[in-house]
């Protein structure tokens, strides 16, 4: 990736692409930090687990939903209890614990996990040792429905007292053959296709086309972690769930660089010292060549907190518990979205989104030195988690009584952007073989 300043033959230096990975770097941890100290350092069991134990009597084992008594009976699995979370909270001691607690195998369930971690946590630090989290919360429980049917603790209860099995649904032919189709057959045409990209670009030494390698690249890491996740573990690893996610925020990173960079060296020619930029009829008056206001700065001054305020869409919005169980041509299948998934999407990712724009804004607005490479640098690295946010968000909102689309359609999307760069790289074939202008010293091996 390079930068190529107006004033002057400045380049971006090695410094913005250390950056660049140490952003990767630490953004991909955090969220895997986080969730180690929040959930996965506190005894867990799985659902299977947790059926083995509560069908022994022996075990004394007795589950508790630790939501808030309004959503407990809005809906809860039979044969839970409530305990909820703030009044665990408010134990200062082992001895404030209810009578009906004590001397029992506590397996504490949420929605997804997260709020029975904490409860596990602060049980913890009151020397109780019995409790343990059931991994994944009610949403994991009906996804478990396949193999515990029939058995006890398989039933939801409604505020209206009415009792009815874990939520199922009846897919149609039509909706089967989308899910195969879109699945297996039209992921597996556009991994192979996005390899065959890889390989075509390998080379590559532009710039633009550098980036746009990288963003399929990793691109193809997280659709590969897709697969083995649904192949493997049936959709159940959330660190594999989290590393597919990952890999198509880095996509949508790299490809905005990629465009950003394509735009910039073979269109506009801003970052040309030597070529007349392209917007030089509109502002007349040149940054190059005078001491005046950049019109195209001046633009994205106004573009980054607008896209700063779009970021906040996701943030407004609400998660939402989403389990059912299907059946795909005689084979069991869970359609979810899970809480902790939906948690990176619409908490982690814009508020990312925003501390990245913010920069790149007053990179812009206050470097005095070559500010376009790093702002545009730090705009770029935005957009990754903001449209994968906002894609997610869409996708989610429309079609959560329906999951199969919501698979379904990211899918097609996914296929049809492989589809366009594969297009676009043939449409132009002859132009992107040939190094754009002001692009030869700015080149650096990635």
């Amino acid at each position: 990736m390079s930068g190529v300043t107006c004033k002057g033959k400045t380049y971006m230096s090695r410094k913005y692409i250390l950056l660049l990975i140490a952003l990767c770097i630490v953004a991909g941890l955090a969220p895997l930090a986080w969730h180690w100290i929040a959930v996965g350092r506190y005894p867990a069991v799985t659902v299977r687990e947790a059926h083995a134990l509560l069908d022994a009597p022996e075990s004394g084992a007795l589950l508790v939903d630790v939501r808030p008594e309004k959503e407990f009976r809005e809906m809860h699995i039979e044969g839970a209890v409530n305990w909820p979370l703030a009044k665990i909270g408010a134990l200062e001691s082992a001895g404030e614990v209810p009578e009906r607690f004590l001397r029992r195998r506590l397996l504490l369930i949420c929605g997804s996990g997260v709020r029975s971690a904490f409860a596990v946590r602060q049980l913890e630090r009151l020397s109780i040792r019995n409790a343990a989290n059931v991994r994944g919360g009610i949403t994991a429980w009906i996804a478990g429905g396949g193999t515990t049917e029939g058995r006890s603790f398989c039933k939801l209860r409604a505020a209206s007292g009415d009792v009815a099995g874990l939520p199922s649904r009846n897919m149609s032919r039509f909706e089967q053959y989308i899910a195969v189709i879109t699945g297996m057959t039209m992921k597996s045409i556009y991994m192979l296709a996005s390899l065959g990209l890889i390989v075509f670009l390998w080379r590559k030494k532009s710039p633009d086309l550098a980036a746009l390698r990288w963003g399929l690249l990793f691109f193809l890491l997280g659709e590969s972690f897709c697969a083995v996740n649904y192949a493997f573990y049936s959709d159940d690893s959330y660190l594999l769930e989290y590393l597919h996610s990952f890999g198509m925020l880095l996509s949508f990173g790299f490809g905005t660089y990629a465009f950003f960079e394509a735009l910039d060296l073979r269109l506009v020619k801003y970052s040309d010292p030597d070529k007349r930029c392209a917007a030089l009829g509109l502002c007349r008056r040149c940054i190059k060549h005078e001491n005046v206001p950049c019109g195209l700065r001046r633009v994205f001054l106004l573009l980054i907190p607008a896209h700063i305020a779009l970021a906040f869409i996701p943030l407004a919005a609400q998660p939402q518990m989403a389990s059912y169980n299907v059946r795909i041509f005689g084979t069991f299948y869970n359609y979810s979205h899970h809480g902790l998934y939906q948690a990176f999407e619409i908490r982690y990712c814009p508020a990312v989104a925003i501390a990245l724009f913010a920069a790149s804004f007053l990179v812009l607005l206050l470097k005095k030195r070559d500010p376009v490479p790093l702002s545009k640098l730090l705009f770029a690295a935005g957009m990754g988690p903001f449209a994968f946010s906002l894609l997610r968000l869409a996708l989610f909102s429309a079609y959560r009584g329906n999951l199969v689309w919501f698979i379904a359609w990211e899918e097609i999307t996914e296929f049809m952007y492989i589809a366009g760069v594969a297009f676009v790289l043939w449409t132009f074939r002859t132009g992107l073989s040939e190094k754009p202008s002001g692009a030869a010293k700015a080149e650096v091996n990635a």
